[in-house]
């Protein structure tokens, strides 16, 4: 009885093709070396060999096992099989007998154990380097992300250029496509208006400036398409931000020149509307956001970016604190940051002081200090102690236990009792420490503020802000537009006293330099409280 034949052939991937033959030419060669066979099917599969689960592979199979073909035709066996489970199909269908012969156009196959044997180290070696080449490919295409660079093709606007990079020839890097970055960037400048609809910037892109896009083989140059434009302004890549793979929001810096910054593309987003994408400043930091609660609910105040234009078309950025209302809450306004800012500075303002008045503060904290430091040693002395005898009442329960002076129940009880005692014991000597190390420490830190936070808060960045506000007091909310806080225990003597001998010391300083030192005196008293 003739054998019947399937012909299965798999769609190769382009770097496949460009080392074999391609698909229609393999199918062609197939034909005229097994023309004389008798083929009752072909399969032209387009799923590739690297996973189980190809549909015509696994209709293949089902043909042979129901004994509608006895054999099959391949190219080669990397084109039946690069994963162990339907390698195993093939294998093990050959030594059943349920595969009666297999013929391929660049492989020959003998039907015999060592035949068998060299087609299993065939896939197996197929195997191995396609899972090779894939964690390869993965491997570099991370650290060239990592190395701020983008892998394939770079975006409209930018080139592909090939670099050493530590004497590694040939590295991929991206650079400012002379003709096209400019353009480009005047399409952003053009949104960033608000004046223009993106079809508004293509017309001008294609019409008036004559853009042409890059292309590529399959797309060919010519004007820029409404869809393209929209994907520019909704890829972070412009605005130098590389989406770090299964990690959604995240990004790495790029080393690429960026297009716009991250501010711009936020504004896009917000002009795009409902075909916006995720902004990069969805985590931004604001001053006072999540610094301060509602005084009314006790949620939250939260911040956000307004922008408003005007009628000569210039757009202005304004930052608006409000409740979050988590909760029922009647406080509906929202409080522009400049607002809470000025507020904040006249809080500073009131508790700010001259250097001199910090120096004599800390001189006399630290002699309180060097005291209370005697008195808080023999607390801690004190405590050990008693930590020290309570282990030896644990030592004595155990041996009376050994001993079986007293019951299981009564040790077991007792024992717990006593491991309780010992770590609360344990942890008032640990806040009596803590208590020793950090009083001096804060009330520095609350006098320096004191000294120079004002100037630093109008002068630092967002973070040297917070840690001012955090630092200044606590329990800080927002109540009809006010800011309330309660100032730090050290900085109440500075409202209730400092303002007037700040001015009998600063009159002080005028007087002759014979009686300055007993004047001086008399102001250090005054402000020490003595």
């Amino acid at each position: 009885m003739k054998l019947r034949y399937v012909i299965y052939i798999r769609k190769s991937s382009e770097r496949e093709e460009r080392q074999s033959l391609s698909l229609p030419a393999q199918r062609r060669k197939l034909r005229e070396q097994f023309g004389d066979l008798k083929i009752v099917k072909e399969f032209r599969e387009s799923k590739s060999a690297f996973y189980p689960g190809r549909e015509d592979f696994g209709e293949m199979m089902r043909m042979l096992q129901d004994g509608e073909a006895d054999g099959i035709i391949s190219w080669h066996p990397d084109r039946l099989s690069r994963n162990e489970v339907d390698a195993a199909q093939i294998t093990y269908g050959l030594r059943t007998g349920l595969i009666k012969d297999l013929k391929f156009g660049s492989y020959f196959f003998d039907n015999s154990p060592e035949g068998i044997m060299m087609l299993q180290n065939i896939m197996s070696n197929s195997q191995y380097f396609s899972s090779k080449l894939s964690k390869d490919v993965k491997r570099g295409n991370g650290e060239h992300n990592d190395m701020g660079w983008l892998n394939g093709r770079a975006n409209e606007g930018y080139l592909n250029k090939r670099s050493n990079n530590d004497g590694i020839k040939d590295y991929g890097v991206i650079i400012k496509d002379p003709v096209r970055f400019p353009l480009r960037r005047q399409m952003w400048d053009l949104m960033l208006t608000g004046d223009y609809s993106v079809p508004q910037i293509r017309d001008i892109a294609n019409n008036q400036w004559g853009y042409m896009t890059r292309g590529n083989r399959k797309h060919p140059s010519g004007p820029i398409p409404r869809n393209s434009l929209y994907s520019m302004f909704t890829n972070p890549r412009y605005a130098g931000k590389i989406p770090i793979p299964g990690q959604l929001g995240e990004y790495s810096k790029a080393s690429y020149p960026a297009m716009v910054t991250e501010e711009e593309f936020d504004r896009v987003q917000e002009l795009l509307g409902s075909r916006g994408t995720r902004r990069l400043a969805a985590k931004k930091t604001f001053t006072f956001r999540g610094a301060m609660a509602c005084g009314e609910c006790g949620c939250l105040i939260t911040a956000e970016d307004k922008y408003k234009k005007f009628k000569n078309g210039t757009t202005k950025h304004y930052i608006y604190y409000h409740c979050t209302h988590r909760r029922p809450c009647s406080q509906r306004g929202n409080v522009r940051e400049e607002l809470l800012r000025d507020q904040f500075v006249d809080l500073l303002t009131r508790y700010t002081i001259l250097p001199q008045f910090k120096e004599w503060a800390l001189e006399a904290l630290e002699q309180q200090n060097d005291v209370e430091s005697a008195d808080i040693n023999n607390v801690l002395e004190n405590q050990s102690r008693v930590i020290e005898s309570t282990h030896k009442e644990m030592k004595g329960l155990i041996k009376m236990a050994s001993r079986e002076l007293i019951s299981e129940e009564q040790f077991l009880q007792e024992k717990k009792d006593l491991e309780t005692r010992i770590k609360d014991l344990e942890k008032e000597r640990e806040d009596t420490k803590k208590r020793a190390d950090s009083w001096y420490t804060t009330a520095a830190k609350v006098f320096e503020l004191a000294v120079h936070g004002r100037e630093r808060f109008i002068n630092g960045d967002i973070k040297v802000k917070r840690e001012i506000l955090a630092d200044i007091g606590s329990n800080p909310l927002l109540l009809g537009g006010k800011l309330e806080i309660i100032p730090h225990p050290f900085l109440e003597p500075i409202e209730k006293d400092y303002k007037q001998l700040e001015e009998k010391y600063l009159k002080v300083r005028t007087l002759p330099q014979q009686i300055q030192k007993d004047a001086l005196a008399s102001v250090r008293s005054e402000w020490l409280g003595r």
